[in-house]
């Protein structure tokens, strides 16, 4: 009984250490941001190393303190975050757009002390994911320090992989993710939210700087020709980081009105109606090829897709493939949010986008009234023929 009774006060302790987290929202003042490895999941075919992992093992303690002391005059810590870019470079500032308020010291400092409470026990102090609860979190929480974000609106014209706009990690936060740990956090007020979400794109140009001048680091054996070459690299890398989270570089990808929404009370027949959907199983099972991962009832069990045993995120966790039947998506169930998972797809995933000349928007939306229906006419559990 009294082993019984320890028991339940070492859990109790421990739930309430978890669920109160904010009892202290202030870092120390001589805490330090550290480095974390950028882990890469390996090359799908060969199983080798990707090139851009950047690891512990790679960077001696030297070359970590030598990037230390590169990123903190211009991030400074975390009881005292800045972006101040000028550090590396006096004609560098940041530029007057809505996408990068709130990078302001003030703003940062409170959104510092908001994740602090918040999001620390999960996404770790340098955002990579790794906080003292993410470890046993599936899926891991987000690894802010890069440019893969799942959830977005945002397309970027020049071809490359879009960073969130504001409103997409706002979406997030207030939200949360459904089917992961991901809580909603609607209760903030507004101000409490763009701090948190300024703090996390701090952490994120900081994250990128990082592994940029680390990569630099680990490929120069003379650890002060690396230094140099890294101080030099570094207003274009800032320059580049800074401009991958503006405007003009992560446009909102416009989600035209849905031609039939939904197919089945908007059809003039019964008989319209299931000539339609009987035209979305078509795309879904072979020119959208969404069998490849979902399978042809839109599970994704491995029985019938066996890739999905094995198949992983860009981080290299464990990624089955929604189960299209459960209604759950993690970005949002929202008809346009389905339509922009289709189209942008999802980063960092196996999950591809589609332009235009692979599917026509009237396309993405019979799709998307396709896989809203599966979860309505669930199918037994039995791999389709």
């Amino acid at each position: 009984m009294c082993s019984s009774s320890r028991y339940w006060s070492v859990f109790l302790a421990v739930g309430i250490a978890v669920a109160l987290p904010g009892c202290e929202d202030r870092y120390p003042e001589d805490l330090e941001y550290y480095f974390s490895p950028h882990t890469r999941r390996p090359d799908p075919q060969t199983n080798k190393p990707a090139p851009d992992e950047l690891t512990e093992a790679q960077l001696s303690t030297a070359a970590q303190q030598v990037l230390a002391r590169l990123l903190k005059p211009i991030f400074g810590t975390p009881a005292h975050p800045k972006v101040d870019l000028a550090q590396a470079d006096e004609s560098l500032s940041l530029p007057d757009d809505p996408e990068l308020a709130g990078l302001n010291e003030k703003t940062l400092e409170e959104g510092s002390r908001l994740y602090r409470r918040f999001c620390i026990h999960c996404h770790g102090i340098v955002g990579d994911g790794r906080g003292s609860t993410g470890r046993w979190l599936n899926p891991p929480p987000r690894d802010f320090r890069t440019i893969w974000f799942k959830f977005r609106s945002t397309y970027d014209p020049s071809g490359a992989i879009a960073l969130p706009s504001r409103a997409d990690l706002r979406r997030t936060i207030h939200n949360g993710v459904p089917g992961a740990s991901m809580p909603s956090f609607a209760l903030l007020s507004e101000r409490e939210t763009e701090a948190i979400i300024s703090y996390v794109i701090h952490l994120n140009m900081r994250g990128r700087t990082e592994h940029a001048l680390g990569r630099i680091l680990v490929q120069q054996q003379d650890l002060s020709a690396g230094e140099s070459e890294a101080l030099q690299a570094l207003p274009d890398i800032l320059r580049n980081i800074v401009q991958s989270w503006t405007r003009q570089k992560k446009l909102v990808k416009p989600v035209p009105p849905a031609p039939r929404w939904p197919i089945i009370e908007t059809a003039s027949t019964a008989e319209e109606a299931a000539a339609l959907m009987r035209r979305a199983r078509d795309l879904f099972v072979n020119k959208g090829a969404c069998v490849q991962c979902h399978g042809v009832d839109g599970r994704g069990d491995p029985r019938e897709v066996p890739d999905n045993a094995v198949r992983r995120d860009f981080w290299g966790n464990p990624l089955p493939p929604r189960d299209l039947t459960q209604g759950v998506f993690r970005g949002g169930s929202r008809p346009q949010d389905l339509f922009w998972r289709i189209r942008l797809g999802i980063a960092g995933t196996d999950m591809p986008a589609t332009d235009e000349k692979q599917l026509s928007d009237e396309e993405v939306w019979l799709l998307v009234n396709y896989v809203m229906n599966m979860s309505r006419t669930r199918p037994a559990i039995t791999l389709a023929e």
